[in-house]
């Protein structure tokens, strides 16, 4: 609501202490947390301009297979017509069950639909202890969750030092289990606060989406960070970072339209550009990866023109391209050429290359080999990786967007290719290369 940086999200985090700029901004405009607490931007959170079908119809001009918000943040807020708190969006604030109304639209654009859960921070999010906060309505105690005896700072070892109490886990599930129960989501995203809740609780709630799938008919996508879950029991989520190789486990990453880490609107962001979002996704995907893209709405339900101009970009880049993106596998390799990331994992952003027409990516379906170029080139192509191929083997190269078949030679040096006069789209050129057996056609 505030929409003031660097992160938005954590806005209520910070605006209670001290010697942040959050503090001190909202000390300037609102008198200080004491005076005007984080419940009391509610009445003005009305979303009046919020139009789900409007968001889903973006979303798949995008070029999305899924999307959907986030269910609740470490604040508290719940964003759906929950039984289990009166602090949501269905009573309070825009009145609106913003979930279920997601839910419908998205899945009438034929879109995948998630849910993320950050629920599990609500623990040690708000300064508990600090009893001049909030204190006109005692209802607000809900909302901040268990207090605890800790500065609420969270660092090595916190979850240890102060684990959540027995009804707090009961509550982290039961609104977990409702989500799961109510709304079908296909993917359920959860924050790295999940490595707080006991694990029983973790494999409960698992145990019960993954059975309630099977009984549904279909499958279903559970992402968590680091190790919070045991492998194989999700899909791991990096959080503003990816691989630098080809992995054997899928994977993800979660990042946001702006350069920094806003993950929510706020008045003074700067956004990436098209060019760096769509080399994010092929890059991820040739590495056995997906991408999340985070939007952050304003207040008023109005996603920000500068995020929708970035989202109808890269579904006019997938519009031509996508072939080489959906229903894709890696291939042998994910790629050659001179560019490499200087740090890989999570929050790797900050050391972000540029990519050149030398930079290659690979995915495969059946027997088309695609070949992702990063940058145009005037010169013939020279595709190394392509030595390990049969002379035989290639029956022909298109690029997408093009019409007619390239001219092309099989070296022992690699795939050798001219590109056309014109380029068909801009930020990144497909090669598509059929193959054949080479002794048998």
């Amino acid at each position: 609501m505030p929409a003031r940086g660097p992160n938005a999200t954590w806005y209520p985090y910070n605006m209670y202490r001290e010697g942040t700029p959050q503090y001190d901004y909202h000390l300037k405009m609102y008198g200080g947390p004491a005076k005007f607490g984080y419940k009391d931007f509610i009445p003005q959170f009305t979303g009046e301009k919020f139009d789900p079908a409007a968001w889903a119809d973006l979303f798949r001009r995008a070029g999305a297979r899924f999307a959907g918000p986030v269910g609740e943040h470490h604040d508290g807020f719940c964003m759906w017509d929950t039984r289990l708190s009166e602090w949501n969006a269905k009573k309070m604030g825009p009145r609106r069950d913003v979930v279920g109304e997601l839910e419908k639209a998205i899945r009438n654009q034929g879109l995948k639909f998630l849910v993320a859960l950050h629920h599990a921070e609500n623990w040690w999010f708000y300064p508990h202890w600090r009893k001049e906060f909030d204190t006109s309505d005692l209802r607000w105690s809900g909302l901040y969750g268990e207090p605890h005896n800790l500065d609420g700072n969270v660092g090595e070892g916190f979850f240890e030092q102060d684990p959540p109490s027995q009804a707090f886990l009961e509550r982290w599930k039961a609104k977990t289990l409702e989500v799961i129960e109510r709304y079908q989501p296909d993917l359920l995203w959860f924050d790295f606060g999940i490595r707080g809740i006991q694990e029983h609780y973790r494999l409960e709630m698992l145990a019960e989406y993954y059975n309630l799938a099977n009984s549904w008919g279909k499958e279903v996508v559970v992402t968590y960070k680091w190790h919070d879950l045991a492998p194989g029991a999700g899909v791991v989520d990096l959080e503003l970072g990816r691989f630098d190789s080809l992995t054997y486990h899928d994977w993800i990453t979660d990042t946001t339209v702006d350069l920094g880490e806003a993950w929510g609107y706020i008045q003074e962001a700067e956004y990436k550009s098209v060019r760096t979002l769509v080399h994010y996704l092929v890059d991820n995907v040739s590495k056995n990866g997906y991408l999340l893209l985070n939007v952050g709405p304003k207040a008023n339900g109005e996603i920000p023109d500068e995020a929708q101009e970035l989202l109808l970009g890269m579904g006019k880049w997938l519009e031509i391209n996508g072939e080489a993106i959906y229903g894709t596998t890696p291939w042998l390799t994910f790629g050659e050429g001179p560019t490499h990331m200087k740090k890989s994992g999570y929050f790797m952003e900050d050391q972000e290359v540029q990519y050149t027409a030398k930079d290659i990516r690979f995915t495969v379906k059946d027997d088309r080999l695609y070949a992702i170029l990063l940058g145009w080139a005037t010169e013939p192509v020279l595709i190394q990786s392509l030595k390990q191929l049969y002379p035989g083997e290639i029956k022909a190269v298109h690029m997408s967007g093009v019409d007619g078949e390239l001219d092309w030679r099989w070296t022992p040096d690699g795939l050798l290719v001219t590109l056309p006069a014109e380029k068909p789209c801009d930020h990144a050129f497909v090669l598509r290369i059929d193959r054949q057996h080479p002794f048998q056609g």
